[in-house]
């Protein structure tokens, strides 16, 4: 039997003579139990958001994009494809032609980046589900067809494609030629049915406008050339190891990266942000810990007595300081059990009920995500204050108030 465990779990349970010291030790359980809670919601709130992110940025940056380390374009035979292709990670791939055009419907006009692709790219992107009028096509029995940002639709009032009329103008700067002279003969120019308008995020929706790949070489005098070719990766792959056996094959000519390595700074900022929040919410957590020194402080004097007693009949010192070692560490377990189930408890409410609602986004309400490695690690993080909090003054405590003369 752990006798120091006993007698800790009895004065935790125990009525006292002074009211006071039930208080502070309910206090402090319920320190440690908001702060741990605290924990919880917040880092799964923040993990939610940068999976939305993640959500809302994956459209148009594939799992993996290979472009030339020198220049803008490189030719299509200049990548083994079908060494590519046959990796049994690769799901889809489709060349990428990327370029600032003109738009121009009738009166109005904006500057768009186009974006060829080829058919694989439309499942690639589940451009689909992204639609917010008509359909998710390249080519229709009329010829090429584009897809633009619904924001670039709705300034532009281009109508979607009726059969009859091609209402859009794509204009281009010819390659290796310069305007001069207000001539509109380095610009070339072609004329498009809008097959529908995708919706994905403000940025993208002004931005974008998705076309087929031939129209876009055509219209760019690109040739066989392109800007890059973007991969999908099959379910359950590690981008990282699918990029070392793209990068083998491609070659040191050609830049391969993730979709992360893209966009590293946006999801460096995620991660610093999300950890600094933590190392805050500990620190909280830390002055949230003297509650526990307060509890063992005004335990050790109401009980004074019955160590004293106890020292009598031949209990060690070390005993007793262990019997309130666990004292503390008991309050510091029921603290962090009730607030992991708590902020569990909320993260599953917002989940399946959408409590916390955002106006005007995306999404109807706060995303969240709980990951499991966050839960262990704030346990540990929280376990390992409360340890210190109830380890470190003890030997202070114990000479100074249960060695003291009566």
């Amino acid at each position: 039997m752990n006798l120091p465990l006993l007698f800790a779990r009895r004065y935790l349970l125990a009525k006292r003579s002074r009211n006071a010291i039930n208080i502070i030790t309910m206090i402090s359980i319920v320190v440690v139990a908001v702060v741990t809670a605290a924990m919880v919601v917040v880092l799964s709130t923040l993990n939610g958001i940068s999976a939305l992110v993640d959500t809302l940025y994956s459209p148009f940056d594939q799992d993996i994009t290979i472009t030339a380390v020198e220049g803008k374009t490189f030719p299509q035979d200049s990548l083994d494809l079908a060494a590519l292709q046959a990796l049994p990670q690769v799901q889809r791939t489709s060349w990428v032609i990327e370029e600032n055009v003109l738009l121009r419907s009738g009166d109005q006009q904006a500057v768009a980046t186009l974006k060829g692709v080829e058919a694989p790219y439309l499942p690639m992107s589940n451009l689909e589900q992204h639609m917010y009028a008509g359909e998710a096509l390249l080519e229709n029995s009329h010829g090429p067809v584009v897809v633009l940002g619904a924001a670039l639709k709705d300034g532009l009032r281009v109508p979607l494609d009726d059969g009859v009329t091609e209402p859009l103008e794509i204009a281009a700067l010819i390659r290796g030629r310069k305007i001069g002279g207000g001539s509109a003969s380095a610009f070339e120019q072609e004329r498009v049915a809008v097959a529908g308008a995708f919706t994905i995020n403000l940025e993208f929706d002004h931005q974008y406008l998705i076309a087929p790949l031939g129209l876009a070489a055509e219209l760019l005098h690109y040739g066989t050339a392109v800007n890059a070719l973007e991969i999908q990766s099959a379910p359950g792959t590690d981008p990282e190891r699918l990029r070392k056996d793209v990068e083998r094959i491609a070659g040191p000519q050609f830049l391969v990266r993730t979709r992360h390595q893209k966009n590293a700074l946006m999801y460096a900022t995620n991660a610093n942000e999300k950890w600094f929040t933590f190392v805050v919410l500990a620190f909280i957590g830390i002055v949230g810990a003297f509650n526990i020194i307060a509890s063992l402080t005004l335990m050790m004097i109401e009980k004074r007595q019955d160590m004293r007693t106890l020292s009598g009949m031949g209990v060690t010192e070390g005993f007793i300081r262990r019997v309130f070692f666990l004292e503390g560490m008991l309050i510091v377990v029921v603290g962090t059990v009730a607030g992991l189930l708590a902020g569990l408890a909320l993260c599953g409410l917002q989940i399946w009920t959408g409590m916390v609602s955002l106006q005007d986004s995306v999404v109807e309400s706060y995303p969240v995500l709980v990951i499991w490695t966050d839960i262990l690690l704030i346990f540990c993080a929280v376990m390992a204050i409360g340890t210190v909090a109830a380890g470190v003054p003890l030997r202070s405590l114990s000479r100074r108030y249960l060695h003291a003369p009566h």
